[in-house]
């Protein structure tokens, strides 16, 4: 039972760091609503499009710091397990954000920072092969590929027993980030991929 409510409050503290609207709240620091411009995404990729490299580079700190807060704390709630449900919750939060009407950012940055907590090795899988698709597929491209990576990868390192550094044991959980991490962030750019690819349905 403790056991069980600890996952609980781990899950609720994730979800609560993820769901703080901290791209939003930078971007009117420096006055600009991303709400209302560019795609009207809450997140990195807008607030470069709408603000400009500097603010888009402190939202992407940011929400990668979460994600590794978000994470760290579920670990002194839940061991691996806690910091799993913890850094899940947080990119769920961040998608799926309540200030905005359940509506929020792409998740790329925050899952991130849990990565770095829980599996800094898929960083440094992950990280270039993103840039590298988006490079030549766009950014939709690039994330789709770099999440296929991340699924990829998870599975490779629980088969081998790769070392994690200082993350999470290479097992099942290992692969349960990732089928957590591909199906919280995977739908928005699968959708946006589908948008451009029939502009009319997106009026």
């Amino acid at each position: 039972m403790a056991g069980g409510a600890l996952l609980t409050w781990a899950i609720l503290l994730g979800y609560a760091i993820g769901s703080i609207p901290s791209a939003d709240i930078i971007a009117r620091l420096r006055g600009h609503d991303l709400r209302a411009s560019g795609t009207g995404n809450p997140g990195t990729a807008n607030a470069l499009r709408v603000a400009g490299p500097t603010t888009a580079a402190v939202v992407l700190v940011i929400d990668m710091a979460k994600g590794a807060i978000a994470a760290m704390a579920g670990a002194g709630l839940g061991d691996t397990g806690g910091a799993l449900a913890a850094g899940l919750a947080a990119i769920a939060g961040q998608v799926f954000n309540p200030w905005f009407g359940f509506r929020g950012g792409r998740g790329l940055g925050i899952a991130a920072g849990v990565t770095a907590v829980v599996w800094p090795p898929g960083v440094l899988v992950v990280l270039p092969i993103t840039a590298l698709g988006a490079r030549f597929l766009r950014a939709v491209g690039g994330a789709i590929l770099g999440l296929a990576a991340y699924s990829i990868g998870a599975v490779l390192w629980a088969a081998n027993d790769w070392p994690t550094w200082w993350g999470m044991p290479a097992d099942d959980l290992l692969v349960w980030l990732a089928i957590g991490v591909v199906a919280l962030i995977a739908p928005k750019f699968v959708a946006d991929l589908r948008g451009r690819s029939h502009p009319a349905a997106t009026g």
